[in-house]
C-alpha cells in the first residue's frame, strides 16, 4: 500500500470513528447505536485506537473551552457533534496522542462539572473535584473513582460486567443508572434504574454474598461497615447533576460544606451556635455568594464578603428580633 492510500485509510477510519462519537454523544442514542458501534469496535485494532485518540482530542478541546467560558451545556445533535468530531479527528492526524491503552483518566476541577462518553457507549458526568481512571478490555469494564462524585449511564453489555471501585466498595451493574461517591472513608452508592451489586473487594475471597441495592435506595460505607441505608427523595438526590443544591431542613452546617464543594471562595461559620440552623431551598452550586446572601434573609445570620472568602455569624438581637 502507498503512503498516500495508507493516509488516505487513516483519515476513513478517524472519519468513521467521529462519526460514531456523534452518535455515543447525542440524546438520540439507541441501543442499536450501541450494538453498532461494538461491532464496528471489534473488527480491527485501527478502529479501537481511533476513537479512542478521536475521543481524547473532542474531551482535551471540551476542557479548554470550558475553562473559557462557564455555561449550561447546551442540548447535543448528531450533525453538531459529527462536524466537531470530524475536525477533531483531523487534528488527530497532527499527532495528539492523550490516550493511554492501559486506561484513561477523567477529573474535574473545582467548580467544574464534566459529561463523558466511554468507549463501551456508557455515559458518565462527573461532579466538581472529581477523578476517574477507566480501563476497558474484551473481559471486563471497570471505573476507579479516586476522588469526588460520578453518575454513570450504563451501557448494556451482557458479556462485560461494569465495575465502578471505590475505596474498598466494588459496585457492579449489567446495565442502569447509578451514582457513586467517596468522601474520606465514606463512600455512598445511590441506585436509580436498575439493581446494583456492592460488595467489599478485599471479602471477594471470603466468598459474601454481594449486597443488592435497588432502584431509589441509597447505601453508605465506612470501610467494610455499613452506615446509612434510605431512600431518599430522588429528587433532591439528583440535583446536583444539574447543577443545583436541594435542601431540606438541613444543618446549616452541612449545608455549607455541600456549597463549599463547588467554590474556592468558602463560605465560613463563624460562631458555633448557628451551625445547626435548618436551611432549606433550592440553589445553584456555582454561586456561593447568591447561597450565603439568602440565608441572611432566611436566618437570623449576618453575611460579610470577603476578598477570599464569605463569613456566617450570629446575627445581632436587633435583627433577630425583626427577623
Amino acid at each position: 500500500m502507498s503512503a498516500r492510500s495508507a493516509e488516505r485509510d487513516t483519515h476513513t477510519v478517524r472519519a468513521e470513528a467521529a462519526a460514531w462519537l456523534a452518535r455515543l454523544r447525542s440524546e438520540e442514542r439507541t441501543a442499536d447505536d450501541e450494538k453498532g458501534f461494538r461491532a464496528w469496535l471489534a473488527e480491527s485494532e485501527a478502529h479501537r485506537a481511533a476513537f479512542e485518540l478521536t475521543n481524547g482530542v473532542f474531551e482535551m478541546a471540551g476542557a479548554a473551552r470550558r475553562a473559557v467560558v462557564r455555561a449550561e451545556v447546551p442540548r447535543v445533535t448528531r450533525r453538531h457533534v459529527l462536524r466537531t468530531g470530524v475536525a477533531l479527528a483531523a487534528a488527530s492526524v497532527a499527532g495528539i496522542a492523550i490516550y493511554l491503552r492501559s486506561g484513561t483518566t477523567y477529573a474535574t476541577e473545582i467548580g467544574e462539572q464534566r459529561d463523558v462518553s466511554l468507549e463501551d457507549g456508557t455515559r458518565v458526568r462527573l461532579d466538581t473535584d472529581s477523578e476517574i481512571r477507566v480501563s476497558m478490555n474484551d473481559e471486563r469494564r471497570r471505573v476507579q473513582l479516586r476522588r469526588g462524585r460520578a453518575h454513570f449511564d450504563v451501557a448494556a453489555d451482557s458479556t462485560r460486567p461494569f465495575q465502578v471501585l471505590a475505596l474498598d466498595q466494588l459496585v457492579t451493574a449489567a446495565r442502569g443508572e447509578f451514582d457513586v461517591s467517596r468522601d474520606g472513608v465514606l463512600v455512598s452508592v445511590l441506585s436509580q434504574a436498575e439493581p446494583v451489586q456492592i460488595a467489599n473487594e478485599n471479602a471477594a475471597a471470603t466468598l459474601s454474598t454481594p449486597r443488592t441495592i435497588m432502584p431509589g435506595q441509597l447505601v453508605v460505607f465506612a470501610e467494610d461497615r455499613l452506615v446509612r441505608e434510605e431512600q431518599p427523595e430522588m429528587k433532591r438526590a439528583i440535583a446536583w447533576r444539574f447543577g443545583r443544591l436541594a435542601l431540606f431542613e438541613e444543618p446549616l452546617a452541612e449545608a455549607v460544606a455541600q456549597m463549599n464543594r463547588y467554590t474556592r471562595r468558602p463560605i465560613v461559620i463563624l460562631d458555633p451556635e448557628i451551625a445547626g440552623m435548618l436551611v432549606s431551598g433550592n440553589y445553584s452550586v456555582g454561586d456561593a455568594q447568591a447561597f450565603a446572601t439568602s440565608l441572611s434573609v432566611l436566618l437570623p445570620v449576618e453575611v460579610v464578603l470577603e476578598r477570599d472568602r464569605i463569613t456566617l455569624r450570629a446575627a445581632s438581637e436587633e435583627k433577630q428580633r425583626r427577623i
